[in-house]
């Protein structure tokens, strides 16, 4: 199935395009060796240090009651928008391990790192990015 028939699912109208491209992420990387993108996806960091991947221990440590708020705010932001993309990443028949809160924020800062990176900051070049560069 090619990701971009998804386009005429209702829910994508609710998402935001670096929703949207982080899906199509994850969509890509589940398909493992078979993705033309497999060899470019094993030079990509395993993790990144930003607040909205900080666990209570990590966040209780910066004794800065700012600091903690802010934090709490980010994990809150991005649990919500998981949890709005969470039933499409079903739908598309995820791997487990690609369903899971910590996938979507690795996927998400990826996703924030190529555009920022390839592409200016318009949602339109998002979908193209989403449309060519992933799906083939």
């Amino acid at each position: 199935m090619k990701l971009c028939l998804l386009y005429s699912k209702p829910i994508l109208l609710t998402l935001l395009p670096r929703q949207v491209f982080t899906i199509c992420l994850l969509y890509e990387i589940n398909k493992g060796k078979a993705s033309p993108w497999h060899p470019y996806f094993l030079h990509l960091p395993r993790s990144y240090s930003i607040l909205a991947a900080f666990g209570e221990l990590e966040t209780q440590a910066l004794q800065v009651d700012y600091a903690i708020w802010a934090t709490q705010k980010a994990v809150t932001k991005a649990k919500y928008e998981w949890e709005q993309a969470f039933t499409l990443m079903k739908e598309l028949k995820l791997k487990p391990p690609l369903l899971t809160f910590r996938a979507w924020i690795w996927a998400n800062r990826t996703v924030q790192i190529i555009a920022r990176d390839k592409i200016p900051q318009t949602s339109g070049n998002i979908c193209y990015l989403c449309k060519h560069f992933l799906v083939r």
